[in-house]
């Protein structure tokens, strides 16, 4: 996966999404009775064009005239963002990034001016970054270093901790790091106070021990830990019910009770649908979901980000490459 050569071959089709009714039969919550509201931040990875935009749900698409909030790293592909609070920098966004295993990069910046509070260099391909808002430390997945061959895991996966002394953004240091293969998605869940996160065909949780610099991982139920099929990529809440998550792998979209620990795949088709890179559900019964469009030979992602229900999709422009879409919320569910 390494980016460059890769996404100047993506096609950049639309995505057909199927009738939204029938897609969540048998789901915790009703559909919507119309289009919910609320703002979006997307990451592209379409080379130079690589950034965090934020969109309204309901503009008529997600170009340039429609851009509420921009930020351009410089690292290369932004592979996460997410919206997060902070108990000194107030409102942050989190950003991972970069065009190879060797060259990726981790950072926070405050919101409303985009100042640069933190950030570091990160060799194992960073995916993902968490705030863990009740101590302020910081979780980043890393997906491992080269593949050896084309269909093999990547080497050296893990996830990164850092912490801090004074819970304030720029002291935060590394303390250690935890191997867990294909690192793609980490989750802090305050109703639970665990850490999920999600590998290349498992999901591990962690709680956090100690207090201040020596704040640590520990996992638990490391003999029974939780199995996916495919290689593993998100990991994201569904806000209509605090004990569900949203997991996605390269051949399903589950949903999985935290009490039970059992992915199951979503009814309809979507639970089917391979290569969703993102899933999230709005607390109005909406899901938003980005991914590899049929047909296309990209790695990572299409123009497109998608609704359900009602079906819907916004576009990002012909070309373009996006591969993950949050919910523009600080709130972790």
């Amino acid at each position: 996966m390494e980016r460059r050569s890769l996404l100047r071959a993506a096609v950049a089709g639309v995505v057909g999404v199927p009738a939204g009714a029938r897609l969540l039969s048998g789901t915790a919550s009703a559909a919507p009775a119309g289009p919910a509201s609320y703002r979006v931040l997307v990451t592209r990875v379409d080379g130079g064009n690589d950034r965090v935009m934020e969109f309204d749900r309901n503009a008529p698409s997600f170009t340039a005239p429609y851009v509420q909030w921009e930020l351009r790293p410089g690292w290369g592909d932004v592979l996460e963002a997410r919206c997060r609070t902070s108990a000194h920098d107030g409102d942050v966004v989190l950003v991972t990034a970069g065009d190879s295993p060797s060259k990726g990069r981790a950072g926070i910046y405050r919101k409303k001016d985009k100042k640069l509070l933190w950030s570091v260099p990160v060799g194992n391909y960073p995916h993902s970054i968490e705030l863990i808002r009740e101590n302020g430390a910081v979780v980043v997945a890393g997906a491992g270093t080269k593949r050896p061959r084309p269909d093999a895991p990547r080497p050296h996966g893990s996830i990164h901790l850092y912490t801090t002394r004074n819970g304030r953004i720029g002291t935060l240091s590394h303390v250690t790091s935890y191997p867990l293969t294909e690192a793609h998605g980490v989750l802090w869940d305050p109703a639970y106070k665990l850490l999920w996160a999600i590998g290349r065909t498992e999901i591990r949780r962690y709680r956090l021990v100690g207090s201040g610099a020596g704040v640590r991982l520990r996992e638990v139920g490391a003999d029974h830990r939780i199995t996916i099929g495919g290689n593993g990529h998100d990991l994201q809440p569904d806000y209509t019910d605090k004990h569900r998550l949203l997991l996605t792998d390269s051949r399903h979209v589950y949903e999985m009770d935290k009490r039970t620990l059992k992915p199951t795949p979503l009814p309809g088709p979507l639970g089917n649908r391979k290569h969703v890179k993102s899933i999230v559900r709005h607390h109005s019964g909406e899901y938003m979901w980005a991914g590899v469009p049929d047909g296309s030979d990209s790695h990572f992602g299409g123009p497109d980000i998608h609704f359900l229900p009602p079906a819907a999709h916004r576009t990002c422009g012909k070309g373009t490459v996006t591969y993950k879409a949050r919910i523009a919320t600080t709130a972790y569910q």
